[in-house]
């Protein structure tokens, strides 16, 4: 039955249509929409088989599947640093949380062995740098807990974790060495930005003067999602 059937023109005379007609046309219409749905559950069993995990059930994924985090970004919580481990140069070592000595600079760890945190500044997690730094040595011969800091390389990773042993994992992503008094604290101690891992210790030349090495040697590392 055609569709001109169903529609009545203003300007045309009714036809009477007997109840049987009806009942044809509805059963008609049920044919059709039983056929249609049948049709469309076999396209979908077939697009499951044939194109599994591709761009057919990526289109139909919930919405929050398919958001990408922006570069940079951290992807959990910030913890207060209690342990840091860089396996490259065999740390593993008690963070110790500093301020600022009278001077202004930061302080240093109480202990050779110890790594010292910036708690002035922020936490590991959060935007921002989080600043850790470790005596090299003494100058003489006791070893300090970065006194091989210098032989780390792009694509290392150091953990950081808190008391309860929660850890956050960075990757390096570039070492540079500055003259002491040339160093870029702005940047360095920068509180926004990307998540970021700073470590600072000293290297260069003994400056008995000064009693101080001549040198910064630090190590910049972004937050990873491993």
């Amino acid at each position: 039955m055609s569709e001109k059937h169903l529609l009545l023109s203003a300007s045309t005379s009714v036809v009477p249509v007997s109840p049987h007609t009806y009942t044809r046309l509805l059963f008609s219409l049920v044919g059709v929409a039983v056929v249609l749905v049948g049709a469309a559950n076999i396209l979908s069993r077939v697009a499951g088989t044939t194109l599994e995990g591709s761009a057919v059930q990526t289109a139909f994924a919930p919405a929050a599947s398919l958001l990408l985090l922006p570069a940079g970004v951290a992807t959990t919580t910030p913890l207060t640093p209690a342990r840091i481990k860089i396996p490259s140069i065999g740390v593993d070592a008690v963070v110790e949380h500093v301020g600022r000595k009278t001077d202004g600079s930061m302080a240093t760890p109480a202990a050779f062995g110890n790594v010292g945190w910036y708690e002035l500044g922020a936490q590991p997690g959060m935007p921002g740098n989080a600043v850790f730094a470790g005596h090299v040595n003494n100058a003489l011969t006791k070893s300090g807990v970065f006194e091989h800091l210098s032989d780390v390389k792009v694509g290392d990773y150091v953990t950081v974790a808190d008391a309860a042993g929660k850890t956050l994992v960075y990757v390096v992503t570039e070492t540079d060495q500055y003259p002491a008094e040339q160093a870029p604290a702005t940047s360095i101690f920068s509180p926004n930005g990307p998540t970021q891992l700073v470590l600072i210790t000293c290297d260069g030349a003994w400056d008995a003067a000064a009693h101080s090495y001549d040198k910064r040697f630090v190590v910049y590392a972004r937050l990873t999602a491993r």
